[in-house]
C-alpha cells in the first residue's frame, strides 16, 4: 500500500485508496469511537462514567499485556498484574470522602510503589524458576504502565475543575496527531525517524502532527473559551497555551505510540490482542493515550 503513495498522488486520490484498503480499520475504528463516546459523553455529567471506561481498559490492556510478555517466554504473576491494574481505580475511593487531589495522587503513587516492590520480593522468594527476577520485573512494569495513565485520567476527572475537558483533550490528541502525521507523511514524507521501531514514521509526519494537533487544540480552546476564562487567563495566553499543549501532546502521543511497537518487537507480536478487527487489541489504540493521560493531568495541574 506504502508503494501505490510513493508516486504523486492528488489529495483525492490519497484519500480514496486509504478507504478502499483500510476499510476494515475504518468501520472499526467508527465503532470504537462510537463506544468511547458511550462512557465521555455521561462523564461530563458523572465523572464516575469515566472511572468504568477506565476500569474495564485496565482489565482488558492488563490480559494484553500479560500475553505480550508470555510471547516473550517469561511468567508473570497474573494475579499480582491484575492487581496492580486495578489499582487505578483506587482515587474513585478516595474522591467519597475527600477532593484533594495530593491526597489521591499521593495514595496511588505510595499503593503501587509498595505493590511494585512487593511484587518482586514475592515472586523471587515464592515463583520457581531460573528467569524468576527478570519475571518479577516484568509483572511490576505491566503494573505500573497500565495503571498510572489510567490512576492520572481518574485524578484528573474526579479531582480537578473542568477536568473533563482535560481527559477529552488527553484521549483525543493522539488520534487527531495520528492523522495529521499520516497525511503530512504520506504527501510529504522522506525522512525516517525510528525506522528500527517503526519503519514508516517519518520527520515530516511528526512536524505535521504536532502542528495539526496544535491547530486543533487552539480552535477547541476558541470555541470552548467561556469554560476557561474564569481564570486568570486572557484570550492570548490561553491561545498560547492551548497551542504549547498541542504540540506537547502531540510529540509525546508519538512517543507512546513508538514505545508501544518497540514492546511488540521485542516480544515478537505484530498486535496486541485481536479485540479490534483491523487495529488489533485495545492497547493497540490506546497506546499513545496512555502517554498523553497523564501529560493532560500536568496540564490540568498548571492551568488550575
Amino acid at each position: 500500500m506504502r508503494k501505490e503513495w510513493s508516486s504523486k498522488r492528488s489529495l483525492g486520490d490519497i484519500f480514496a485508496c486509504f478507504f478502499t484498503n483500510m476499510r476494515q480499520r475504518v468501520i472499526t475504528g467508527v465503532f470504537f469511537t462510537v463506544g468511547i463516546l458511550l462512557f465521555i459523553v455521561p462523564g461530563y455529567f458523572s465523572p464516575y462514567m469515566l472511572s468504568i471506561l477506565w476500569a474495564v481498559v485496565a482489565i482488558v490492556v492488563g490480559r494484553e499485556m500479560i500475553n505480550c510478555v508470555q510471547a516473550k517466554n517469561m511468567r508473570p504473576g497474573q494475579y499480582l498484574s491484575y492487581a496492580g491494574v486495578c489499582l487505578s481505580i483506587l482515587p474513585v475511593f478516595v474522591s467519597l470522602y475527600s477532593k484533594s487531589v495530593l491526597l489521591a495522587f499521593g495514595t496511588y503513587s505510595l499503593a503501587i510503589l509498595l505493590l511494585a516492590i512487593n511484587t518482586v520480593i514475592i515472586m523471587v522468594l515464592f515463583q520457581p524458576g531460573e528467569n524468576v527476577f527478570g519475571d518479577g520485573i516484568a509483572t511490576s512494569s505491566i503494573q505500573i504502565y497500565v495503571s498510572f495513565p489510567l490512576a492520572c485520567a481518574n485524578i484528573t476527572a474526579l479531582f480537578i475543575p473542568k477536568g473533563w475537558y482535560f481527559v477529552v483533550i488527553g484521549l483525543f490528541a493522539p488520534w487527531i496527531s495520528d492523522v495529521f502525521a499520516y497525511f503530512t507523511g504520506v504527501l510529504f514524507g522522506r525522512h525516517k525517524i525510528v525506522p528500527h521501531i517503526s519503519p514508516k514514521k517519518t520527520v515530516e509526519g511528526c512536524i505535521g502532527g504536532a502542528i495539526g494537533c496544535a491547530g486543533v487544540m487552539v480552535l477547541c480552546f476558541w470555541l470552548f473559551m467561556d469554560k476557561f476564562l474564569d481564570t486568570s487567563m486572557g484570550r492570548p495566553a490561553l491561545l498560547i497555551f492551548a497551542a504549547a499543549a498541542g504540540v506537547i501532546l502531540s510529540i509525546v502521543s508519538q512517543l507512546g505510540d513508538w514505545m508501544a511497537s518497540a514492546i511488540k518487537r521485542w516480544a515478537g507480536i505484530k498486535d496486541f490482542g485481536r479485540i479490534l478487527p483491523g487495529h488489533g487489541g485495545l492497547l493497540d489504540r490506546f497506546d499513545s493515550a496512555f502517554f498523553t493521560l497523564p501529560v493532560a493531568f500536568a496540564l490540568a495541574l498548571c492551568f488550575r
